[in-house]
């Protein structure tokens, strides 16, 4: 099983790191450290939410556009 750990030094939340739990073959609980876990980059997921709120309403102006120029 794997899971998360979070370390506090100095007043500083550090992690989370991954460990694996698993048992040796004399029956005693061991961990592996796996790394570090990769954390989604914030920056490019707001990004990309405000490209597609300005794609849409690019997309809705042209359609306004058309439907006033056909009428």
């Amino acid at each position: 099983m794997v899971h998360k750990r979070y370390v506090r030094k100095n007043g500083k939340l550090h992690g989370p790191y991954l460990y694996k739990s698993y048992r040796d073959k004399n029956g005693k609980v061991r961990k592996k450290y796996l790394g570090k876990a990769e954390e989604t980059d914030k920056k490019i997921v707001f990004m990309s939410i405000v490209l597609g709120f300005l794609m849409l309403f690019s997309f809705s102006m042209v359609v306004r556009t058309f439907i006033h120029l056909i009428l």
